[in-house]
């Protein structure tokens, strides 16, 4: 079995990592000057922390822990649904949205958003 040639074949795929955290994609909603890149699942999102902490708590309270950039931002990784993500950025970034939203129930989840909060 030593004579075989995939004896010493080195391995060029780690089944336990997700290949979408590997190729992240860039979401509309991308602030070129934002300070802090958000991701979710393999959506990324560039906005300002200081909106986040000063509506967030939660999101205050969580730092960035990896030490890889995007564009000069630290990464936050959250483990919720990139739509969720997005609700949670539309309402703090288009009070326009926000309002029609949650007049409507129809575009965003109000539970949803109350546990992202």
């Amino acid at each position: 079995m030593a004579d075989s040639p995939f004896a010493n074949r080195k391995r060029t795929e780690d089944p336990t990592v997700d290949d979408n955290l590997l190729h992240p994609v860039r979401s509309a909603i991308w602030y070129d000057d934002g300070s802090i890149v958000i991701q979710a699942g393999s959506t990324q999102f560039r906005v300002h922390r200081s909106i986040l902490w000063a509506n967030s708590p939660v999101l205050k309270d969580m730092l960035p822990v990896d030490e890889e950039l995007v564009e000069g931002c630290p990464i936050l990784r959250l483990s919720d649904s990139a739509e969720d993500v997005a609700h949670l950025l539309k309402v703090l970034y288009d009070r326009r949205w926000a309002h029609n939203s949650f007049a409507s129930f129809q575009q965003c989840n109000r539970q949803k958003l109350v546990q992202v909060l």
